[in-house]
């Protein structure tokens, strides 16, 4: 297993480690509902520093990275950035991450560890004659996320100035702590906050000084936990745990992710098709579930399946019954609606995603 560089830190002050894809991470600190109520009104820190982090580098990078993701890749200007998704040719996905575009043609691309060998993989097969070249710099860089409310006022303590207004996913370069470091807009669970990424070396000093601002700002220090709470609310979708190797983008509601002007990709053709032709036949959603409800579960009409839990929250750190995101049958998707669990009791859709007209 591929321990966390503070691993020590964490495990002094008491935090409840877990480990994901062979990643460890911090589940969380205290009590969840104290954690939530931080992220609602003023602000949590959490290091993010289990995820995979790839780099391409080269005068080709940008070119060989649009042909192999969702997204526009080879407009991005360094401090720039989107989500996108890695599918193979039959539009199913290797993993969904962050582009980030840097200074002297490189781009990283951010992933979720259950995403880190098989995205790894699928970049490495592809990559043949193109003039630039792939590296894996999981480890490296430590990663710590604030969101909330209050997240600017912590980054303004330790960076020594307001945080520039970026858009989600873009970044500045800066120094602290006498070494490089990076100031990402991000909202992984839906909660807008900020992602601060120093070297290795710094990751230490850099996790004091946010604790220290952060305790000022009146937030605590948290886990994947409440993060994991948030995006259920939020509905927004996680690889490894509702998109893997069997899923397409568009059944996750991820057009964020997805350019429709951009040239030819991997795996184009099928997202085209399910794009104009309507041929998607799921579609995530939020449902209200009875407490005990497992993920995996199916929805059932009879004894037709129409639906699979994918994510369970339960119970809720917001207080009210469980909540889960699963994929339900497109002609099932209605505000409301009550649908059976496989094994007794019922689920009902309280968020669908809008229905396009074709």
């Amino acid at each position: 297993m591929r321990n966390l560089l503070l691993h020590d830190i964490h495990e002094k002050a008491g935090a409840r480690l877990g480990a994901r894809a062979g990643a460890e991470l911090v589940l969380g600190y205290g009590p969840i509902e104290s954690e939530w109520r931080a992220l609602q009104s003023a602000a949590v820190l959490v290091d993010r520093s289990h995820r995979a982090l790839l780099a391409v580098q080269g005068p080709e990078a940008r070119l060989y990275l649009h042909g192999m993701v969702t997204n526009e890749v080879k407009a991005l200007r360094a401090g720039q950035g989107n989500r996108a998704a890695v599918i193979n040719a039959r539009g199913k996905m290797l993993g969904e991450g962050t582009i980030i575009a840097r200074e002297n043609d490189e781009l990283l691309v951010d992933l979720d560890p259950e995403a880190h060998e098989p995205v790894a993989l699928h970049l490495d097969q592809f990559l043949v004659s193109e003039d630039c070249t792939l590296h894996d710099l999981t480890g490296v860089l430590a990663a710590f996320g604030v969101y909330g409310p209050r997240a600017g006022e912590v980054i303004e303590a330790v960076m020594g100035g307001t945080p520039p207004e970026l858009p989600l996913h873009h970044h500045v370069d800066g120094a602290f702590l006498g070494g490089p470091a990076m100031l990402l807009a991000a909202a992984p669970a839906g909660v807008a906050g900020w992602e601060l990424w120093v070297p290795a070396a710094n990751a230490q000093a850099a996790w004091e000084q946010l604790l220290a601002a952060l305790e000022e700002a009146g937030g605590v220090p948290a886990g994947d936990e409440v993060l994991e709470a948030a995006r259920v609310h939020n509905v927004v979708p996680r690889y490894g745990a509702d998109m893997d190797e069997n899923t397409i983008p568009l059944e996750a509601n991820r057009e964020e992710a997805i350019s429709y002007t951009k040239g030819c990709y991997v795996g184009q053709e099928v997202i085209a098709k399910a794009t104009y032709r309507g041929q998607v036949r799921r579609k995530l959603a939020r449902l209200v579930v009875p407490a005990g409800t497992k993920p995996g579960a199916s929805l059932v009409e009879g004894e037709k399946v129409v639906g699979t839990l994918t994510s369970v929250l339960d119970p809720d750190p917001a207080g009210g019954p469980p909540r889960a995101l699963g994929y339900v049958r497109r002609d099932r998707l209605q505000l409301g609606a009550r649908l059976a669990l496989e094994g007794g009791g019922a689920a009902e859709l309280d968020w669908v995603p809008p229905v396009k007209e074709e």
